[in-house]
């Protein structure tokens, strides 16, 4: 007999699934490196994690982790047609689509590996010329990572492409007006300002959860 066929999850499930399994995560790696910290400096070192930073990093182990599973799932046809495509293993996989996969993936654990190292290089007590070295490698993985970026928009296609446009045209003004409404009541003392860091995390949530739905709509997301 043919197993009965697994019911679908919605994109709002599986987002719901995947922040279940990540901010514990993600909240037990941040007090565990702020313990790590505390014990390293004799007179301790209070633990000031912002909300935000906490936030970033989720993002980034969630951004690892996706691009871990991809550049897995690259690794041969069998494991592609499984992971990706969920089709049938022998069904022909086209090398195109691969290689845009292994770029997919540098570029999420590059993106992720980006937001863990400021926050925490923030908290440890380095010297002037550390922060710099930091500040020049964050700098050269950008460039490596708005390169690998460059690569998927020439090579893709037409629909990738409207992807990427229309999940960007639609963060930015979703954003600026969000972003504006916020600071004008900042500036009238009515809430909080919000600290750089704090927006850009807030930036990069809504980009991906857009991008998600976008990739959804058009078809590029499997539904199950």
């Amino acid at each position: 007999m043919t197993p009965p066929e697994r019911p679908k999850r919605s994109l709002l499930q599986r987002f719901a699934m995947s922040i279940a399994i990540f901010v514990p995560i993600g909240a037990m790696s941040g007090y565990y490196v702020g313990r790590t910290l505390r014990a390293a400096e004799p007179g301790g070192i209070p633990f000031t994690w912002t909300l935000g930073e906490l936030f970033s990093l989720v993002i980034a182990l969630m951004l690892i982790f996706s691009g871990a599973v991809v550049a897995v799932a690259a690794t041969s046809d069998r494991r592609w047609n499984r992971m990706v495509e969920h089709q049938a293993a022998d069904e022909p996989v086209d090398p195109a689509a691969r290689t845009s996969g292994v770029r997919q993936a540098w570029v999420c654990v590059l993106a992720g590996g980006l937001m863990l190292a400021p926050p925490i290089a923030a908290h440890i007590p380095l010297g002037v010329e550390a922060r710099v070295g930091i500040a020049v490698a964050i700098g050269l993985l950008m460039v490596v990572e708005t390169w690998i970026n460059l690569k998927l928009w020439r090579d893709g296609d037409e629909l990738t492409r409207a992807v990427i446009a229309q999940t960007g045209a639609l963060c930015f003004w979703t954003l600026q007006l969000a972003l504006f409404g916020w600071a004008a009541l900042a500036k009238l003392d009515l809430v909080p300002d919000i600290d750089s860091w704090s927006m850009f995390t807030l930036v990069m949530g809504v980009y991906l959860i857009v991008s998600v739905m976008i990739a959804q709509r058009r078809g590029l997301v499997p539904e199950r």
